[in-house]
């Protein structure tokens, strides 16, 4: 009986070096797919929420629903984006969202959340809220924060104690510019986003100046997405460390760190998050 040639050690390495060179680079292209996938379905989403966020307006004389959960105009009536997270029965899960270990605030909790929400309506999935490429997030008890989005303070915050808001899309300058849905880097200050919205640092505030203050995720590699005013999405790419590091210092912090740079060197990324914040323009 004849039996094949086996192959030697040396060839044997050779095949096994072969296999590892094409996964190095397979692997990256790999990656890079999936990045651009994700950063495809995050686009579709904040360009139909940036939609819906128009519509509303459109079919309410111009007013826009409000940045901040659960809140409700003179007569009752809910204008919030978002609810906050309920139970199966409608209630609405109690205690404080920074610091809730127990009951866990499940993904059908935050779900129960959205559809009561006056945007729900004009997605009519609760998918579109969750960006496929926000995995790492968790709130306090453990489970992920559903929701990946969240709609700047200014644009309606509802509260009567100030009146740095817009109520009013006519109001708003330039609205191919200014960003109603911000990715969101909240992690530690909550089971859910932390009351739906997202703030800058602003001399209305109390600040200095124009900067940093809530975290943005970057949730594409090295770029975030945004919806817009005048209903389009736009997917930018950092350049600027201090918007990285600003991230990671906020990101996992019970207390938002602030970065105002100097006013007149502003880079162009910073300038680019200000230039958003409608208030800032507003006529």
């Amino acid at each position: 009986m004849r039996f094949g040639k086996a192959f030697t050690l040396i060839e044997l390495l050779v095949v096994i070096a072969i296999i590892a060179l094409l996964l190095a680079i397979i692997t990256p292209a790999l990656r890079l797919a999936k990045q651009k996938g994700a950063s495809a379905v995050c686009m579709t989403n904040l360009k139909n929420m940036a939609l819906g966020w128009y519509t509303y307006a459109e079919e309410h004389n111009s007013r826009i629903m409000s940045a901040e959960m659960e809140a409700t105009d003179a007569r009752g009536n809910l204008i919030a984006w978002i609810g906050m997270p309920r139970y199966q029965n409608g209630t609405v899960m109690g205690g404080t969202e920074f610091t809730r270990t127990t009951p866990e605030v499940s993904d059908e909790h935050e779900e129960l959340g959205i559809e009561k929400g006056v945007l729900y309506p004009y997605l009519g999935t609760t998918e579109a809220y969750h960006c496929v490429g926000d995995t790492i997030r968790k709130g306090p008890d453990g489970t992920r924060m559903y929701v990946s989005y969240c709609v700047p303070l200014c644009l309606n915050s509802n509260n009567t104690s100030n009146n740095f808001y817009h109520t009013k899309r006519d109001r708003i300058t330039a609205p191919g510019t200014r960003f109603c849905f911000v990715e969101s880097g909240e992690t530690l200050r909550g089971n859910w986003i932390s009351g739906g919205h997202f703030v800058i640092a602003c001399p209305e505030y109390g600040h200095s100046g124009y900067g940093l203050w809530s975290p943005i995720a970057i949730n594409h590699g090295d770029s975030s997405a945004f919806g817009f005013t005048d209903g389009h999405a736009e997917l930018r790419k950092w350049h600027d460390k201090d918007v990285f590091e600003h991230y990671n210092r906020t990101a996992n912090s019970n207390v938002y760190n602030t970065f105002i740079p100097d006013q007149g060197t502003m880079s162009d990324d910073i300038r680019y998050i200000v230039d958003g914040w409608a208030y800032r323009y507003k006529k």
